[in-house]
């Protein structure tokens, strides 16, 4: 199991400050708001990132005001800022989903001024993104939701200077447009489904082995939680959250769901024998607000034994 956490750490499309804002919300938030360097260093082990490295995805976090530094003594410390906490909160809920949400048929559209500077734009669109609404046009975004105070409320913790128009419509010709890829598809060509299909391919696999008797190591345990949650939120985070009445047939997310379900719970357990260490407490063997229910009865976290 180690080879292939670290043959997915040394891929060129894994970044490591990516991974480590993946760590802070898959394993810190579910305790705290802040971190030490040094347990930041020991949990970026499991990958092999090096001390340096690791330093310097913080720091851009740092610079991106997700995190903030405390200097206690000779010894730093990391905490979530409120945008941080806002994000993850709202990405859990993303990420760890079991259940179609009710959905009226209406999307909440977002026009950004025009008048906003291209790279502020681009980075409020990123964050409006990971958190479910989808790229229209340059400066327009749409999320299937009946809420659009909650999409204020969102730009409000991004950007709260900046005052966009929000309305509700309805896509007459939705079916087509998904059809056509119009929400589905990145600019490269990469669509939702394919993205899943490569997920359940890559995970079932590593499902099967860690059913088997044989323990998996607790630092790998961690490493293959994290593997999974960090791929199952570049998923879920990069397109828009589609309502089950928009997807088209044979839609493999359901199957993606329950890999993932039943490989979360099955080194849930495990993996916080390790983070106990680190964090110096006795870590949650089960958090049952991330996918819901375990989809697989044959497993409660005990990683097949």
């Amino acid at each position: 199991m180690r080879s292939t956490i670290q043959q997915w750490a040394d891929a060129p499309d894994i970044s490591a400050r990516s991974v480590l804002v993946t760590m802070i919300g898959d394993t810190l938030v579910p305790i705290g708001t802040s971190i030490w360097v040094s347990q930041m260093l020991q949990l970026s082990e499991a990958f092999g990132f090096s001390d340096r490295l690791v330093r310097t995805s913080m720091n851009r976090l740092v610079v991106e005001e997700w995190l903030y530094t405390e200097r206690v003594g000779r010894r730093s410390r990391y905490h979530l800022t409120e945008l941080a906490i806002g994000e993850s909160a709202r990405a859990d809920e993303r990420i760890y989903g079991v259940e179609d949400p009710d959905w009226t048929g209406e999307w909440v559209l977002l026009f950004l001024p025009t008048t906003l500077p291209a790279t502020e734009a681009a980075r409020i669109t990123e964050h409006l993104r990971w958190n479910g609404l989808a790229s229209v046009s340059p400066r327009v975004l749409a999320k299937p939701e009946a809420k659009p105070e909650s999409v204020r409320e969102l730009m409000e913790l991004i950007a709260p200077s900046i005052r966009p128009v929000i309305a509700t419509a309805t896509f007459t010709e939705l079916a087509d447009l998904v059809e056509d890829g119009f929400f589905l598809a990145e600019a490269d060509g990469d669509d939702l489904a394919a993205a899943y299909s490569r997920f359940a391919d890559r995970y079932e696999p590593l499902l099967a082995r860690v059913r088997k008797p044989k323990k998996v190591e607790p630092v790998d345990a961690f490493g293959l939680r994290t593997m999974l949650v960090h791929d199952l939120r570049r998923i879920r985070l990069r397109w828009p959250e589609l309502p089950v009445q928009a997807r088209p047939a044979d839609w493999p997310g359901g199957r993606a769901g329950e890999i993932a379900s039943d490989l979360y719970r099955a080194v849930e357990a495990r993996s916080a024998e390790w983070l106990s260490t680190i964090f110096e407490l006795t870590y949650p063997t089960t958090l049952p607000t991330r996918f819901a229910v375990s989809l697989d009865p044959r497993l409660d976290g005990r990683e097949g034994e």
